[in-house]
C-alpha cells in the first residue's frame, strides 16, 4: 500500500520545467500524485502520477456539488483557498490511502520516505502547515474537519464565499486558517518547516523558513553558492565547509514565482543541478573538492528585478480599482 496520495488540481500551461517535476516525482514510489488539468501538451507520467482530463468548469461544478451554498471559484488562483478541502471533495479518488495531501508543481521533490514514514508512523491527524506541501490524515472525520468552527466562525464558508484569496489553506500572516481549527479542535497536528523554500525578493537562493512556535519567519544562511543537486538518492543542498564538500538532504524545494532557465542538452541526464535560476545536466553528484570545482555556481538573472516591477504594477492596479470604485 502506497503511504500518501497528492491531490494537485491545475489550469492553464505547466511551468517548463514540469517533466523535472515529474522526475522528482518517479522516485517516490511509496507516494502516488493526481494531477487534474485540462493542459494537452505531452509529458512523460511516470507510474505513480495520474493525469485526470478535467475542465476547469466540470472542477468547478464537482466542487459545488460538495457544498449547500454558492461558491466563489471564478479562476484557478482562487484554488489554494480549498486545498484543505480536497481530501473532502476527492474522497472517492482517495480510498486506498492512508494519508493525502496537496502539493505546488513549483518544487522539486526529494526523497521523501527519508522524512515522511516517521511522522506518519506517528498518526497525525495533520503534518506540516504550509500550503505547498501538506499532509491529512484520510478519515471521514479528518476530511470534515476544515468544516470546524473556529472561534465562532466558519472560516471554510468566508473563504469559499469570496473572489478575495483568503490564505485559508495554510499559516500566513494570521490565524484564520486550516491550521488554527485543526488545533482548536485538539488534532494533532505536526508544525516543523520541512521544506527549503526560497525567499522570492533575492535572485540568489536563500531559505526562508517558517518558526510556529512564534508564527515567524526567518531567512536561512545567505551563501555566495548555493547549488542543489537532485539524482536517484533524492534532493542535497551541496556547499563547501573546513575544504570539505558537504551534502545535505532536502525534502524539497520550492521555487516560487522563479522563471527558470533549462539548459538544451538537460535530456541526455538523469541527474540535475539547480542554481539560481537554471536547470542543467550532470552525470554523477560531486562527492570530492575537485568535481564540486567543475560545477556551474552562477547564473546571470534579473529575477530580483522582474519580482520589484511586477509587485510595483499590482499595486497600481489595486489603486486604480480603489479609485474607479470612488468615481
Amino acid at each position: 500500500m502506497k503511504k500518501a496520495c497528492f491531490i494537485v488540481p491545475y489550469f492553464g500551461q505547466f511551468p517548463n520545467y514540469f517533466q523535472l517535476f515529474l522526475r522528482s516525482c518517479s522516485i517516490n514510489k511509496d507516494y502516488q500524485w493526481l494531477i487534474i488539468t485540462d493542459n494537452k501538451e505531452k509529458y512523460s507520467y511516470p507510474k505513480n502520477v495520474k493525469k485526470i482530463d478535467m475542465s476547469f468548469q466540470q472542477l468547478r461544478e464537482k466542487f459545488q456539488d460538495k457544498f449547500d451554498f454558492s461558491i466563489c471559484l471564478n479562476t484557478p488562483r482562487k484554488l489554494c483557498d480549498y486545498k484543505p478541502a480536497y481530501g473532502y471533495i476527492f474522497e472517492d479518488y482517495i480510498h486506498d490511502y492512508p494519508y493525502w495531501g496537496h502539493c505546488d508543481i513549483d518544487t522539486i521533490i526529494g526523497k521523501l520516505n527519508d522524512f515522511l514514514p516517521e511522522l506518519i508512523s506517528k498518526k497525525y491527524d495533520k503534518i506540516f502547515t504550509l500550503g505547498h506541501f501538506v499532509l491529512y490524515k484520510n478519515t471521514f472525520e479528518n476530511n470534515r474537519t476544515f468544516m470546524k468552527q473556529f472561534q465562532g466562525r466558519k472560516l471554510y464558508k468566508e473563504s469559499f464565499t469570496t473572489d478575495k484569496i483568503t490564505v485559508f489553506d495554510e499559516t500566513y500572516g494570521n490565524k484564520n486558517n486550516v491550521n488554527s481549527i485543526f488545533i482548536s479542535n485538539k488534532k494533532e497536528v505536526f508544525q516543523e518547516d520541512y521544506s527549503y523554500n526560497i525567499y522570492i525578493n533575492r535572485t540568489t537562493f536563500q531559505q526562508i523558513k517558517y518558526l510556529y512556535k512564534t508564527n515567524t519567519y526567518i531567512l536561512g544562511e545567505k551563501l555566495k553558492y548555493n547549488i542543489f543537486v537532485w539524482s536517484s538518492n533524492g534532493l542535497s543542498q551541496i556547499k563547501m565547509c573546513n575544504n570539505k564538500v558537504v551534502n545535505t538532504k532536502i525534502m524539497y524545494l520550492h521555487l516560487q514565482q522563479r522563471k527558470m532557465r533549462i539548459k538544451k542538452d538537460i535530456s541526455k541526464y538523469y541527474d540535475f543541478v539547480i542554481i539560481p535560476n537554471l536547470f542543467y545536466g550532470i552525470e554523477k553528484v560531486p562527492k570530492n573538492i575537485s568535481e564540486y570545482k567543475k560545477l556551474k555556481k552562477g547564473n546571470f538573472s534579473f529575477h530580483k528585478e522582474r519580482i520589484f516591477i511586477k509587485w510595483k504594477i499590482y499595486g497600481l492596479k489595486k489603486r486604480l480599482i480603489k479609485k474607479s470604485r470612488r468615481l
